[in-house]
């Protein structure tokens, strides 16, 4: 893994998950980088600027990682940040049955992708790679 690696920011507050999703990036010759909510996640884009985020929905509240989308899309002082890509992930799917549904003009909160937790490794890296290449 040179410098040359693209690097990923993984905002996810269960450190369990956040272990898992490391080592299968690393597996896949990826730099991670990690956070533990959205504002220290948002600090992270700042000092770091990763090529791609896996963003968990859940955090400290039902729609952080919600949150943390709008203001990387939206907001003037992340203008620079808006075309990373993003994978949202959430474990809304296996704890409540179904998926979120976005309020009617709310596309801006969609990531690139969305992947329901427990996340498969073979996927994850298959859809960071494709991510990667559709931005390069």
């Amino acid at each position: 893994m040179g410098e040359s690696a693209p690097k990923i920011l993984v905002i996810d507050d269960d450190p369990d998950f956040v272990d898992t999703v490391r080592a299968m990036l690393r597996s896949g010759g990826y730099r991670v980088i990690t956070a533990i909510d959205g504002k220290q996640g948002l600090d992270r884009v700042r000092e770091d600027e990763p090529d791609l985020i896996v963003l968990d929905i859940m955090m400290d509240s039902m729609y952080e990682g919600f949150s943390v989308m709008s203001t990387l899309r939206g907001t003037p002082e992340f203008v620079d940040y808006r075309d990373v890509p993003i994978v949202m992930v959430s474990a809304v799917k296996r704890e409540y049955g179904s998926r979120f549904t976005l309020p009617q003009g709310g596309e801006h909160l969609q990531g690139d992708v969305y992947l329901d937790k427990p996340v498969n490794p073979k996927v994850l890296l298959e859809t960071v790679a494709r991510l990667l290449e559709a931005g390069a």
